[in-house]
């Protein structure tokens, strides 16, 4: 039994070797020969004229036939099917349709198949029809996070450079947009002056398009230190007649001032005012408070919140 189950097992095993060779011939001699085949190609398409888009009428897919050797037409098989169309090189018949006649899209078809004759596309134009974009203004929202070393300030504030943008798209998407955000962006421990550029968020449709995809972030950066100057008090609008005695004379003035400045300012700078149309009789004092404080000097504070006075008649 174990004799006649060899032999019938080694003519199993013959068989199927043959009958291997023989697929194996047919493969090579059938795949060797000039073969027809159809392609569907999907349209992509690229370079759409200013403030247009494609519109979701335009044909997504194209059926060509190629004549190639069997082997070229198996790897083309295998290979991406996508067919790039440059709008540019396409005739405007009007402003909502672009024309691709027959010639134009063999020869597109032959730069992507170059391994191939390829012998017809089912069409004998392309018509693309395209649809007119709306524009809109809208403000650049900063987002992020912005720290300074200690000690250091922006001067006056951060800037965005444009502050708007302008957006294109179909009027039903564009509507409802007021502003675009950056990017999360986090700018740490700066010291000194900064001009960054920093990217828009993503669009989230494809039909949109806008002017710039980012802005300059800019902010002039500087080093800063606490000066105390000691400033006599004024009184003003007092009536005639009268004499008046305030306590204290003298305030001590706290102000930050760049560390690059601290010479230039002094007494001269700033100056402290009580009026005396503005007293509180009941209890007898004034606020005092600052008439005069230049630019670039920050965080202003006075010794004293109020000052008391005494009241006599000349």
């Amino acid at each position: 039994m174990s004799l006649l189950k060899f032999k019938r097992n080694q003519k199993a095993r013959s068989f199927l070797f043959f009958l291997l060779l023989a697929a194996l011939i047919w493969f090579l001699t059938k795949f060797s020969k000039p073969l027809v085949a159809e392609y569907r190609l999907n349209l992509e398409y690229i370079n759409m004229p200013k403030q247009t888009l494609v519109s979701s009428q335009a044909p997504d897919e194209l059926l060509i036939t190629v004549n190639a050797n069997g082997f070229k037409l198996l790897r083309e098989f295998f290979r991406d099917k996508t067919l790039v169309l440059d709008l540019s090189a396409g005739r405007a018949i009007d402003d909502n349709r672009i024309r691709f006649n027959q010639d134009q899209l063999l020869a597109f078809c032959y730069r992507k198949i170059p391994s191939a004759e390829v012998i017809s596309v089912e069409l004998k134009e392309l018509i693309i029809p395209v649809d007119q974009m709306a524009a809109k203004t809208i403000q650049v929202v900063f987002q992020g996070e912005v720290s300074l070393v200690q000690g250091f300030k922006i001067i006056d504030r951060a800037e965005i450079q444009p502050t708007e943008i302008t957006i294109y798209g179909p009027s039903q998407l564009i509507d409802s947009i007021s502003s675009v955000n950056t990017v999360y962006t986090r700018l740490n421990n700066l010291r000194s002056d900064l001009a960054q550029s920093i990217a828009l968020e993503p669009l989230w449709s494809n039909k949109l398009s806008r002017s710039q995809d980012s802005v300059l972030w800019s902010a002039r950066v500087l080093e800063f230190t606490q000066k105390q100057i000691e400033l006599p008090v004024e009184l003003i609008n007092v009536p005639r007649g009268r004499r008046v005695q305030i306590f204290p004379e003298t305030m001590r003035l706290s102000v930050e001032i760049p560390v690059s400045e601290y010479a230039q300012y002094d007494k001269s700078n700033f100056r402290i005012v009580c009026d005396y149309n503005e007293r509180i009789s009941e209890d007898s004092f004034m606020i005092p408070r600052l008439s005069n404080l230049p630019d670039g000097v920050y965080k202003p504070e006075l010794s004293h919140k109020k000052v008391d006075y005494v009241e006599f008649t000349k």
